[in-house]
């Protein structure tokens, strides 16, 4: 997913987001690896964002 469609789906939203909101997850979130210690989005940009859980 190019960076600009990625920019229209949050942008395109009138409010902050208070809660998780499952439309936006799954426009931009292509997969998820869990691990006992981390968490990694894969996103649909290429892009992988890992979390680390404490």
């Amino acid at each position: 997913m190019p960076v600009n469609k990625v920019l229209e789906t949050i942008t395109s939203r009138y409010s902050l987001l208070e809660e998780f909101d499952e439309e936006i997850f799954n426009a931009l979130v292509r997969g998820l690896i869990l691990t006992p210690t981390h968490f990694v989005f894969e996103l649909k940009s290429g892009m992988r964002v890992e979390e680390i859980v404490n």
